[in-house]
């Protein structure tokens, strides 16, 4: 009788156990169901935010939908912060150019982006922004994800292993107003886990609440649907947890070029061994809005003070270099033009020339070569960075940069 009780209390406690154990996994089932839906939704809830009406559409010889908004409808203006915001059509002042006509005849300069219009421009009164598909949120939030995977039940992003190569100058209490240099422009056939730029840094802020502006070229097929060298910017308030995206995935960069447009082709890349191609990138601060500006060849747009706490008022730091990345346990792409870098010959190497800083009267100054610290994150066989210094004519402050990568943690 004893015995028969044990197992008829064995099987109830086992009846108990499946019975439980199974509606705990229709539960977490439609737990899971409904955390996808959620995110889904939100994820429809920011592209219709980002995605405004156009007055007109153009399809890009590139592939990219561009549609062309009302200059006051642009999706920078459903940030929060910038609800009361008047938007500047220009820079109150324009920068001196930091080249010269008289360039070495070893150096063509380019002065065209190539936006992929071909017989349709945008109308006046309009920008031209690119149309942001689901996948392009995904695919740049995963390029942020460096040291844990994204926390999400639908859409499992595995982090990526990013390093960098930088020089920065280091004067403890110097302000800085804004950051230039003409930046070699190569290109490369990457896989879609994989991202290279060419960039130029200014921040404030202490580490974990860091403001920062990043700006340069970049290639990376999962962002862009193709191995172009493009131009980006990229900003965050707080250390990348909260705010901030690359180019205008999320409100935020004001857009006032007709014309050019963040993500833009390059027209023409570097060929290892021959003239190098340059393009000029710099962001500097409005001295009378505060506005920070960003200028290749043509003024394209900028990030309005509002939206920054540390770079309200000015930068403590600027730097210099690139950033590779790829999923853990796999090759990491080339970095500048896939070469390690050497002084020797510009045309065998990627490199950075004219590196200034904008100073509090506007101006743009040569940053000091003697203030400079030089930065890595990497197996300096997979990627280094050499510092020049004053070189003279136009190359003035010049260093090389860049690798080919590999397995690299």
């Amino acid at each position: 009788m004893e015995c028969s009780n044990v197992g008829l209390l064995v099987f109830f406690v086992l009846i108990f156990f499946v019975v439980t154990t199974k509606t705990q996994s229709i539960n977490g089932e439609k737990a899971s169901i409904y955390v996808r839906e959620e995110e889904d939704m939100e994820l429809e809830r920011q592209l219709k935010i980002l995605n405004k009406k156009p007055i007109t559409t153009i399809s890009t010889k590139y592939g990219d939908t561009i549609d062309c908004i009302d200059i006051y409808k642009q999706p920078a203006f459903d940030h929060p912060l910038l609800k009361n915001h008047k938007i500047q059509m220009v820079p109150s002042t324009i920068l001196e150019e930091t080249t010269s006509q008289n360039i070495p005849s070893s150096i063509f300069w380019d002065s065209k982006l190539d936006n992929g219009f071909q017989n349709e421009r945008c109308p006046q009164g309009t920008v031209p922004i690119r149309r942001t598909k689901k996948e392009d949120l995904l695919n740049a939030q995963y390029l942020l994800q460096k040291t844990y995977p994204m926390q999400t039940n639908s859409y499992t992003l595995s982090p990526v292993n990013h390093h960098f190569v930088s020089v920065e100058e280091f004067n403890e209490g110097k302000t800085y107003f804004g950051s230039a240099a003409e930046i070699s422009v190569h290109g490369f056939a990457l896989n879609d886990n994989q991202f290279s730029t060419a960039q130029i840094w200014i921040q404030n802020g202490p580490t974990e609440k860091i403001n920062s502006i990043e700006f340069g070229w970049m290639t990376y097929p999962a962002l862009f649907g193709d191995n172009r060298s493009r131009t980006f910017g990229y900003w965050t308030s707080d250390g990348h947890q909260q705010t901030g995206c690359f180019n205008v995935l999320c409100p935020g960069f004001v857009q006032v070029n007709k014309d050019l447009f963040l993500g833009a082709k390059i027209n023409h890349v570097s060929v290892y061994g021959e003239d190098p191609w340059l393009l000029d990138f710099k962001v500097h601060r409005d001295q009378e809005t505060g506005n920070w500006w960003l200028t290749t060849d043509r003024v394209i747009g900028y990030w309005p003070k509002e939206i920054f706490t540390h770079l309200a008022n000015n930068a403590s730091i600027i730097r210099y270099g690139g950033v590779a990345g790829a999923k853990p346990q796999t090759p990491t792409p080339p970095m500048g033009n896939g070469y390690l870098p050497q002084l020797q010959d510009y045309s065998k190497t990627a490199f950075m020339s004219s590196m200034k800083y904008v100073n509090e009267k506007g101006q743009t100054v040569n940053i000091n070569p003697d203030r400079i610290q030089t930065k890595y994150d990497t197996t300096l066989n997979c990627y280094n960075i050499l510092f020049a210094g004053n070189i003279g004519g136009e190359w003035e402050i010049s260093m090389a940069y860049g690798g080919p990568g590999g397995m690299c943690s």
